[in-house]
């Protein structure tokens, strides 16, 4: 398959920048940035692009998957296959990819590698790298579901009743919500109305499993920037209009003072957590209920560009930060009620065999 595995020129400062009237003028910073199992990110890849432009920051987008057949690792300068997440040279082989292309910033945009990154994030410091990646305890605390529960409740903030699928059991409650104890994009997720349908759902998806309570209502998912020095620096909340495969379709920006310092106080708690995550809780009976919080992922979430197009440019905080520079979020500065209706777009390419395609044999389905 051709892929964009190899960079068509060298790293950053091979070639000279050109100074003569009409051309380029030599850039004030470079930048080289790697995102890992891109996937579809393509817009949030873009906004980086333009993020770097502000800020007349030269550098590459490197991208890696473990399959060049994914419309991000396509639109990348360079794409780079891996191995899976879970083999042991998953780590050696980025770090590998850091020392060959010069990478200034490694971006997480998945769940898969936040662990392995935050355990080994000293070896690409190591290398003049950063990770934007808390450190291995807060990751581990934001992928247990059950832990977050409680630190929410320790907090006095509201949350959502959560037990084990062996608690539930022995006082069993419909309907009710159910997800993988460290579940990621939505799968084995899902409302479960009688023990029939629970019975069922764990033939298909296991019993590590967390029971919630069913809370009609609202749905946001609220980003944040928290700089290292751990002040929040940005908080927007968007409502979660339509959702597929766990990430937003239709989406919009809500300036909700209640739960932008609900959010704030929750950010606080987290140490050692920076750069960009996102929180995800309800709100029973619309506005009147106070947010009940049920998630944080410490990554960017999928729908982290509708916050971007309403003016919180999470990107250009995050390289500020890198760069040494003054970050410019200010808390409850975007544009309110901004709508963002998701389509699929296509990205084509050439192929030589395709008998080497995933789902050639079989399709996949998601």
């Amino acid at each position: 398959m051709k892929g964009r595995a190899t960079s068509r020129q060298g790293p950053i400062g091979h070639r000279r920048p050109r100074t003569r009237r009409g051309e380029r003028a030599i850039p004030k910073h470079e930048l080289n940035i790697l995102f890992t199992c891109v996937g579809r990110r393509v817009a949030l890849m873009d906004a980086f692009r333009r993020a770097m432009a502000k800020l007349d920051c030269a550098g590459k987008i490197i991208a890696t998957d473990v399959t060049s057949s994914s419309p991000a690792f396509q639109r990348a300068d360079v794409g780079c296959i891996m191995p899976s997440v879970g083999r042991i040279e998953y780590i050696p082989s980025l770090l590998g990819i850091v020392r060959k292309h010069r990478i200034g910033l490694v971006v997480p945009l998945t769940d898969l590698d936040l662990r392995s990154l935050a355990r080994q994030r000293d070896q690409f410091t190591g290398e003049g790298c950063t990770v934007m990646i808390g450190s291995e305890p807060v990751v581990a605390l934001c992928r247990d579901k059950a832990r977050i529960n409680s630190l929410l409740t320790q907090a006095g903030l509201s949350t959502i009743r959560t037990c084990t699928l062996r608690e539930f059991r022995t006082q069993p409650f419909y309907p009710c919500f159910v997800k993988p104890v460290r579940g990621s994009a939505g799968v084995g997720a899902g409302v479960i109305n009688n023990e029939k349908e629970l019975i069922a759902h764990v033939a298909t998806y296991g019993d590590l499993l967390l029971v919630q309570d069913y809370v009609p209502g609202q749905e946001f998912t609220v980003d944040v920037y928290r700089s290292r020095d751990g002040q929040v620096r940005c908080v927007v909340p968007r409502q979660r209009l339509v959702v597929r495969s766990g990430e937003v379709e239709k989406g919009v920006t809500v300036h909700d003072p209640e739960l932008i310092e609900a959010t704030t106080k929750l950010a606080s708690l987290l140490d050692d957590m920076w750069g960009v995550f996102c929180c995800q809780c309800r709100r029973p009976g619309g506005n009147g209920g106070a947010p009940r919080f049920f998630e944080i992922n410490p990554r960017f979430g999928g729908g982290s560009v509708l916050s971007i197009a309403a003016g919180a440019d999470l990107p250009l905080y995050l390289l500020q930060e890198v760069l040494g520079q003054p970050i410019t979020a200010t808390v409850g500065q975007f544009t309110d009620h901004l709508l963002m209706l998701r389509y699929d777009e296509a990205v084509f390419m050439q192929v030589d065999a395709i008998e080497k395609l995933s789902g050639f044999n079989q399709p996949m389905f998601r």
